[in-house]
C-alpha cells in the first residue's frame, strides 16, 4: 500500500513537472523585418542559420523602420538584418547609449542616382556623367512630345526625389529636361525593362540593392564626390549608407553563439542583388532565394558559423 502511495506521488509530481514545462515559453528569436524585398532575403538567410545551426525558433515580423528601433529598445524585438543607419536619426546616440547593439554590417556599398543600360554606356563612352546627358538629349526624347528631353524619377516623397529635383535644377539639366516621376516603382522598372527589351537608351532613378540592378547591365552616371553641404543642394552623388545587423540589448547574454554568428554576416550589394533578380526571374519568395543563395555561397556563410552549425545546416540545404 506504501509502495502504491509512493508511485502515486511520484506520477503526480511527474505531472505537475511536465505541466509546467509544457507552459514554458519555447526558446524564440524575433526577427524585425521591414518591407522590402532585400530584408526578408536575409530574414531568411538568418532565420534558416539560426533555426537549422542552433535549434532556436526564429518568428519574422513585419515592420516599419521606425517600429523596429521602438521594439529593439523595449527587448520586444530581437534582430534586425537591415538597419539602414543613415535613416535613423537617433542611431548613433542610440548605440552609444547601449539602446540596442549593432553586432556587423551587412553591407555598405549600396548607391543610388541616375543609371543607363551599359549596352548604351558602351556605345557612347562619352556619356559618364551627370552633366554629360546635356550634351545627349537627342538620344532620350520624350514620348510625349516636346524638344525636352525625358528623364525618369521615383514616386514624389521620396528624399531621393526631392534631391534629383534640386539637381535638374543645380545643373540647369531642367532646360534640357523634363524629370518625370513616377509613383510606383513597377512602373518606373516597366519604363527601364520595355527599352532594354528594344535595347533603346533610358536614363532614370534607381538604386542598389534591387532585383533590377541584379537582373539588368546597368551603369551608374558618375557625379562628383559626395559632402553634406553639396548635397543639401542637389549637388554630387548619394552617400552610401551603412546597412547593419541589429539586436536588442540582451541578446547577446541570451544567445552568445548566435551573436558570435552575427558578428561574421557580411555581404554585398551586388550579392543581394543576384539574390533579389533570382526571386524575380524565378518567381519564388525570400525563402527559397535564401537556399538558392546558401547553395551558390557555401564558402561564404561556412565562414560564418561553428564547424557544428555548418553540418546541420548542409544536411536541411542538400534536402531542399
Amino acid at each position: 500500500m506504501k509502495l502504491m502511495k509512493k508511485v502515486m506521488i511520484l506520477v503526480a509530481a511527474l505531472a505537475i513537472a511536465l505541466t509546467i514545462s509544457a507552459c514554458q515559453p519555447e526558446e524564440e528569436i524575433v526577427i524585425g523585418e521591414g518591407n522590402w524585398q532585400s530584408n526578408a532575403f536575409h530574414s531568411q538567410v538568418a532565420k534558416i542559420i539560426i533555426e537549422e545551426g542552433y535549434g532556436v525558433t526564429v518568428d519574422v515580423v513585419l515592420a516599419d523602420t521606425a517600429i523596429m528601433v521602438s521594439s529593439l529598445k523595449a527587448g520586444d524585438m530581437d534582430l534586425a538584418m537591415e538597419i539602414w543607419s543613415d535613416n535613423i536619426p537617433s542611431y548613433p546616440s542610440d548605440i552609444e547609449d547601449g539602446e540596442y547593439v549593432e553586432l556587423s554590417t551587412n553591407f555598405d556599398d549600396n548607391t543610388q542616382g541616375l543609371y543607363i543600360p551599359t549596352y548604351l554606356a558602351e556605345e557612347y563612352p562619352e556619356l559618364q556623367t551627370v552633366e554629360d546627358l546635356k550634351d545627349f538629349v537627342h538620344l532620350f526624347p520624350n514620348p510625349e512630345g516636346g524638344d525636352k528631353g525625358i528623364i525618369y524619377g521615383g514616386p514624389e516623397g521620396w528624399s531621393a526625389t526631392a534631391m534629383l529635383h534640386d539637381k535638374m535644377e543645380a545643373y540647369g539639366l531642367d532646360e534640357y529636361y523634363v524629370f518625370k516621376t513616377i509613383n510606383s516603382t513597377p512602373t518606373l522598372n516597366a519604363t527601364l525593362a520595355s527599352a532594354i527589351a528594344n535595347e533603346e537608351p533610358w536614363v532614370g532613378y534607381n538604386w542598389e540593392p534591387t532585383w533590377v540592378t541584379g537582373f539588368y547591365d546597368l551603369t551608374l552616371l558618375e557625379d562628383t564626390e559626395y559632402s553634406p553641404e553639396d548635397f543639401a543642394e542637389g549637388i554630387g552623388e548619394f552617400p552610401s549608407v551603412r546597412v547593419n545587423v541589429v539586436v536588442n540589448s540582451e541578446f547577446e547574454d541570451s544567445f552568445p553563439e548566435i551573436a558570435d554568428f552575427l558578428r561574421n554576416y557580411e555581404t554585398s550589394s551586388a550579392m543581394t542583388s543576384a539574390a533579389l533578380a533570382y526571386m524575380e526571374n524565378n518567381e519564388v519568395e525570400a525563402d527559397e532565394a535564401a537556399v538558392w543563395f546558401m547553395l551558390e555561397n557555401e564558402d561564404l556563410w561556412s565562414s560564418w558559423v561553428s564547424d557544428e552549425a555548418y553540418d546541420s545546416i548542409m544536411d536541411y540545404l542538400n534536402e531542399q
